[in-house]
């Protein structure tokens, strides 16, 4: 394949630092602390600048890049334009020209790739990478797949074309062949410039070649230019690289060639190199100063003459440097300092994408869609709580009769409809987060800018929400029999679909604007009511009050319901039999010159309302004004798509990590409010925390032991004594025999058999293996799939699964831990729950790491969080085995020894550890014991001494060759039992084809299978029950009080959520209060007290947004590691979570309370006002609870997001607010007990209007004429009887004004409620908190622990045609 056909980089392409001083942007890198912690933990420091970079990369180079400010470095370069800062002037180039000129004018020459792997993962591996393809080159689509299948082929993926991509979340494909999807994106992107940050982490030695050997290839064939950081890299990787750049924290220290840098550090400064380190090692004991007080090379560095006695610091390294031949050679290659060339070449300037604007919204809108096909469960409830919905709300509302009563329920549907879609829209905010990061990667990449992706979001969601609408508005309009012609039916229809959609924008614009998701909630929650207070419904524009009456006409939800319900009313005749006054069998023969309606727009004598006189007088509707609503919305649409479009182009890019950690960092520094932020570590329990923690000052590489160093052991001494006792006291074996594990159709792990009994084993194998599944496996922790086989502990078949659990350890690859949690609570937890609550060990663990103790878990460098996972398992004591995942994966070279040698010396005191290890050393390599050896397929090649495998290998193909001096032995049998690229180096002919037979049939085999029976013999004649020495489980209140206190401290440090929480209650509670400022007390008051009560109601939709999106991280935190490990019952975590959420809610619904009901002139004696506020206490706990059951059910925050909104309007609809209780047909008058909306809404209500005095307005009377010579109070006295309400003027003898209602009580009537109701409804209302806190544990138990959920969405894909999903398998690592 060549390169050179479809990459083009500019020409003679360069990037020259000719001594530049660089400033590096500490704040927004993973080493932001808070202030007291930047002042803790690095006195002194402030090399934020690296001083005298000189080097020269030029086209076709592949420079290996080492220091620990290296990341920085590379995004100041990506970032030229606004981040990186250098002087003097002119010090910095890309060819000839100023750096940060180029940048500006072609950014997208210089690509950048992290560690981080971030993808759509629904999308299947083909449809990921033919996207990045499509974007970035213009070819027809038969070479454009052409060149996917070779890209795949090259990095060993094409096995997994049709695999989804997946994430931590969705199974997918493994780890390591994530990253290189990531990579292949990198390469697809076309530069001239690549920086490469740690892209080989999570890859396997042999797949790192590979990446290696291709980017070799690459450079060489596009003539590019690479800057590549690895943390641990083999010497044949090394010898990849053309050149190497290396740094301390404030100085360069060298530049030039491999060997050149092996001379002048070895030779010209006489450090010696240990034979076992490979050259990254030492190359980073140099930058780090270690080669003076490391022993492995006091012993070899030839006397105390040479100069690293001179070599203090790291000043002298670099006085040595510019005092070299090589650095002056260097500067006199780069030249004098010439100025830069002002104007760039037209030659060197390239657009910015490759392909128009319209065919990256064509690419991007084609990947919307297939990214939501792949998503089943979101689409399925989508359509599954519209068609229900509309099922529902259809029949609830069924054959609405055209009465004046039925016009109520026509607007209430109306209104209901508008709000529904408005409620669904709002839970798609999560995803709207979700997506951010992997848009981000790509417009970094320069596939497509950023304004194109939200157009394209924005085309799948109209086409998306307009299906919805169309099957909602068939289902919904029929049902309810709104009149059956095809121009109302279509301007309903059209009038829905486009509210729709210009809400959907709306909501996408604050996703956009908000930096977070609780702002983001936050905001939208304000808005949700504005949308429903101002649609002119629930307060009609006259009453609306002056202040906020600007409002209405800039909702969209306003002119939708105008448009809507004039399409339906004006042209009919409303029936008033059911409202007449008088009426009843006194004045059944009564001529009706003499009666009218008590509706709004009757006249006198009529037996009916016009529609257009009702819309006219009640609602100030105009049926003329239809279209030119129809123009205003299209307006706010036009209006919410530019400013979406804006916003996503220049406001969200700037709300990265970098950017609001430096935001927050001055925020803390400057304001007050939020400075005191205390982060002192508070004990889990009662027991005493005399043994504190010292923090450790330091920012370097933490380093696990300094074994040379006497008295600085912390008396670990004294307690690997008691360890040794202890573990040494029971030996056991853990082994497995033919184990066999698929999911479908897919074999994962082929016929398996090894076993564990003590000391350090590694578990290897190329990316793909399945590691990852088998270390699942024997810790018990597989979800799904069949798995098949024994695994015994000495010689016996597991019974004790629980008892196992606390008996293993299980760091896993992904650190996952609680952010607002600090080091020692994360450590005290563990040890509590898990262990035998031995602080002391806790505390020696904890210096062992050199864990910055007060430290919170976000504050954490990613090499600290893998040494935190590290320390949460050790800390409980693991008597039978301790299995690690990619420990070593992403950290430094120096970081990796210390960590292994570090399990070395726990695996001497008898600890049985099994690790599943990437790209180890051969320093690394060589503190292993034994090696048990997987080829793709899940199939054992080799099981046995670490020393011995090479010599196996050889020993079965005699045309290996393995050099004992100078190869790494993992290197060599990873090689060696399947690479499969073809660009790969192959030296030597493999004449075997099948190493997993090869290793059934062999003697070693047999060997390995005798060891373990006599092993096991051992064991079982010592009888040693491991199950004995099991450390018993804490009580369930221990367990209880422990994450109690954890999410206690976890809510009062998340400012952020605890802040939005109370200002979305204050802030609604005075938008409501205002809203509704003092209530009149005429008829329209009394429904603006129900719709009060009801919009009061309303606001917990948001808040219920907000609980889950807490909840759901120590959900996930409690999934993806606590609950594999037995750390404590699923239950506790549910209880825990309400004991501090429901607090929490009732304060803040007290603040609700205060900022609104003394707004609205109700009474506030204290049996009233008191009584509506424990109510309100009451539905705080029951929105709590109702939001917790829903995210402990779903199986993610989105379906949790839609069930929500389902929910929510299913129970609104039925509390008799939309829908008259007399109106409700039969079948659902049951919902309308069921509901328990129902209780809250009467006992609100009717605590506001018991005894309330109602004084009709004049257009609120309804006038009726005397017969004869009757006064109205004689003509009327036999309806007041039977039907109340008062005569205004009893003594007028013609016309006379009746008013409906005296007090608010007769209104209650109407409305089936009553005050004397209210501790009934009280009672039940705790009824319901209470099903909602037992549905909690049903739904949980039902999702994750029987997990019937995949069975429910087999069924329903059984009831409902889908396209056949592509394959999905787990290709572990």
């Amino acid at each position: 394949m060549s390169f050179s056909n479809y990459f083009n980089p500019v020409a003679d392409a360069s990037v020259t630092f000719n001594g530049a001083n660089i400033h590096l942007d500490t704040l927004g890198s993973n080493a932001v602390r808070d202030a007291e912690t930047l002042n803790s933990r690095a006195p002194g420091v402030s090399s934020s600048q690296i001083n005298d970079l000189t080097f020269q990369a030029k086209q076709g180079e592949v420079v290996l890049v080492l220091g620990k400010q290296s990341s920085e470095l590379f995004k100041s370069i990506f970032h030229g334009n606004d981040n990186l800062c250098y002087s003097p002037e002119g010090s910095v180039r890309f060819k000839d020209y100023e750096y940060k000129q180029y940048s500006k004018k072609c950014p997208q020459e210089i690509i950048y790739n992290n560690e981080q792997d971030v993808h759509f993962p629904y999308l299947t591996v083909a449809q990921t990478i033919d996207f990045a393809i499509e974007c970035k080159f213009k070819m027809p689509l038969e070479e454009r797949i052409n060149l996917r299948n070779q890209l795949l082929e090259e990095f060993g993926l094409s096995h997994v074309l049709d695999t989804f991509v997946g994430n931590d979340f969705v199974r997918g494909v493994s780890g390591g062949e994530r990253k290189r999807i990531s990579i292949i994106e990198t390469f697809i992107s076309n530069g001239s410039v690549y920086l490469w940050d740690n892209s080989t982490k999570g890859l396997d030695s042999a797949t790192a070649l590979d990446f290696l050997s291709i980017l070799r290839t690459m450079a060489d064939a596009t003539r590019s230019v690479n800057l590549v950081k690895i943390s641990q890299a083999s010497d044949k990787i090394v010898e990849k690289f053309d050149k190497i750049l290396m740094f301390t924290e404030s100085y360069q220290v060298f530049y030039g060639t491999v060997d050149e840098c092996l001379k002048f550090f070895h030779d010209d400064l006489g450090i010696k190199k240990d034979p076992n380190d490979c050259i990254i090692e030492y190359l980073t004991y140099i930058l780090n100063l270690k080669f003076r007080d490391n022993e492995q090379y006091g012993s070899v560095i030839s006397d105390s003459n040479t100069t690293t006695s001179e070599i203090n610091t790291e000043e002298d390294l670099y006085h040595h440097w510019i005092n070299s031949d090589i650095y002056r050679n260097l500067k006199s290659s780069i030249g004098a300092d010439t100025p830069c060339v002002a104007t760039i070449d037209a030659a060197d300037i390239k657009p910015n994408f490759t392909i128009s604007a319209y065919n990256q919204v064509r690419s991007c809108t084609r990947r919307a869609f297939q990214r939501i096909i792949g998503d089943k469960a979101y689409i399925i409830s989508q359509f599954i709580a519209v068609i229900v919905q509309s099922l529902v709300i259809g029949s609830l509302f069924y054959d609405v009769p055209l009465t004046t009563v039925g016009s109520y329920s026509r607007g209430s549907l109306t209104f209901f409809s508008l709000l529904f879609f408005t409620f669904l829209t709002f839970a798609d905010m999560p995803s709207s987060f979700q997506r951010k990061p992997i848009v981000k990667k790509h417009t970094q990449l320069y596939f497509y800018d950023n304004w194109v992706e939200t157009t394209a979001t924005i085309i799948y969601d109209y086409f998306f929400k307009t299906i919805l609408v169309i099957i909602f508005s068939i289902i919904l309009y029929f049902l309810a029999h709104f009149q059956f012609a095809a121009d109302r039916y279509f301007i309903f229809l059209l009038f829905l679909v486009l509210y729709n959609i210009t809400v959907v924008t709306l909501f996408t614009l604050i996703a956009l604007f908000s930096p977070t998701l609780a702002i983001s909630n936050l905001v939208a929650g304000i808005l949700l009511l504005a949308i429903a207070v101002y649609a002119s419904y629930v307060i009609y524009i006259r009453d609306m009050h002056p202040w906020f009456v600007w409002i209405a006409y800039l909702n969209p939800a306003r002119y939708a319901m105008e448009a809507i319900l004039t399409n339906e009313l004006f042209n009919v005749r409303l029936d008033c039999t059911e409202t007449i006054v008088p009426r009843g069998k006194t004045y059944d023969d009564l001529d009706f010159t003499h009666r009218a309606c008590a509706w709004q727009g009757a006249t006198l004598g009529n037996t009916y309302v016009r529609g257009q006189d009702y819309l006219l007088s009640a609602l100030s509707y105009k049926y003329s004004h239809v279209w030119r609503n129809f123009g205003i919305i299209i307006g706010f649409l036009v209006f919410y798509i530019c400013c979406s479009l804006f916003i996503s182009q220049y406001i969200t890019p700037l709300y990265t990590a970098e950017n609001l950690d430096r935001w927050m960092f001055y925020a803390k520094k400057y304001i007050p409010f939020i400075s005191q932020n205390s982060t002192k570590s508070h004990p889990i329990d009662d027991i005493d925390d005399s043994d504190s923690i010292n923090t450790i000052s330091s920012f370097d590489t933490p380093v696990l032991m300094d074994e040379d160093k006497e008295g600085k052991d912390h008396n670990i001494k004294h307690y690997q004594v008691e360890r040794d006792e202890e573990i040494a006291s029971q030996k056991h074996v853990i082994s497995w025999k033919n184990i066999n594990y698929t999911i479908g159709d897919k074999l994962l792990i082929d016929n398996a058999s090894g076993y564990i009994s003590s000391g350090l084993t590694a578990l290897m194998g190329e990316s793909g293996a399945g590691k990852t599944t088998l270390l699942n496996i024997l810790s018990q922790r597989t979800e799904s799939g069949v798995v098949t086989g024994e695994i015994m502990i000495d010689g016996m078949v597991l019974n004790n699964g629980s008892a196992f659990k606390r008996s293993i350890g299980f760091v896993q690859q992904q650190d996952v831990h609680l952010d607002e949690l600090t080091v020692k609570e994360s450590l005290e937890i563990s040890c509590t729950l898990r262990g035998d609550g031995d602080k002391k060990y806790m505390d020696t663990v904890s210096k062992m790491l050199k864990l910055p103790s007060e430290c919170m878990v976000r504050d954490l460098t990613p090499t600290e969080k893998k040494l935190l996972s590290i320390g949460v398992e050790l800390v409980t004591k693991p008597s039978l085995l301790l299995f690690l995942d990619e420990p070593t994966s992403g950290l430094d070279s120096e970081a990796a020894v210390t960590i292994v040698k570090f399990l070395k010396k726990l695996s001497m005191q008898g600890q049985a550890i099994l690790c599943t290890i990437h790209q180890p050393s051969k320093s690394v390599i060589s503190y292993f014991d034994s090696i048990y050896l997987l080829k793709r397929g899940g199939q054992c090649v080799y099981f046995g001494p670490m020393q011995e495998a090479c010599d196996y290998f050889v020993s079965k193909d005699s045309s290996l060759v393995y050099d004992r001096e100078f190869d790494n032995p993992a290197d060599f049998i990873i090689d060696t039992v399947g690479k499969s690229n073809a660009i790969a180096e192959k030296d030597e002919f493999k004449s075997v084809s099948n190493w997993s037979d090869t290793w059934i049939n062999s003697q070693e085999r047999l060997k390995t299978d005798a060891a373990v029976l006599d092993l096991e013999e051992i064991a079982r004649n010592s009888g040693v029950d491991y199950t004995a020495n099991v450390w018993s489980q804490p009580s369930y209140m221990k367990q209880l009080k422990v994450i109690t206190k954890r999410q206690y401290l976890c809510t009062r440090r998340d400012k952020a959520y605890v802040i939005a929480k109370y200002l979305l209650n204050a802030g609604a509670g005075l938008f409501i209060g205002f809203s509704f400022w003092h209530i009149k007390h005429n008829i329209l008051g009394l429904q603006n007290v129900i719709f009060l009560c009801f919009m009061s109601m309303c606001v917990s939709s948001p808040l219920i947004n907000q609980v889950q999106d807490k909840a759901l991280i120590s959900k996930e935190v409690y999934l993806a590691r606590e609950a594999r490990s037995n750390t404590y019952h699923w239950s506790v975590l549910i209880l825990a979570q309400n004991i501090i959420e429901i607090p929490l809610a009732v304060t803040s619904s007290t603040l609700f309370f205060v900022c609104c009901y003394f707004c609205c002139g109700v009474d506030t004696a204290p049996h009233i006002a008191g009584v509506w506020f424990l109510n309100y206490i009451v539905f705080a706990m029951y929105y709590s609870t109702f939001g917790l059951w829903l995210i402990y059910t779903a199986p993610d925050l989105q379906t949790a997001a839609v069930f929500v909104a389902f929910f929510y309007s299913f129970t609104a609809a039925f509390c008799g607010v939309m829908q008259p209780y007399s109106l409700f047909p039969g079948f659902w008058k049951f919902m309308y007990r069921v509901s328990p909306y129902t209780y809250f809404i009467e006992t609100f209500v009717s605590l506001l209007l018991h005894d309330r005095p109602v004084i009709c307005d004049q257009g609120e009377y309804v006038p009726t004429s005397v017969v004869g010579q009757q006064n109205c109070g004689e003509f009327m006295e036999a309806y007041v009887e039977e039907f109340g309400g008062m005569i205004m003027n009893k003594k007028a003898k013609s016309v006379c004004a009746y008013c409906t209602y005296v007090v608010g009580d007769d209104f209650l009537t109407t409305e089936n409620m009553s005050y004397h109701h209210r501790w009934r409804n009280f009672g039940l209302e705790f009824v319901y908190v209470g099903f909602n806190f037992f549905a909690m544990f049903f739904g949980f138990y039902f999702t994750y622990v029987g997990k019937y959920w995949p069975t429910v969405f087999k069924a329903i894909g059984l009831i409902i045609p889908f396209r056949k999903a592509r394959k999905l398998t787990k290709h572990s690592s």
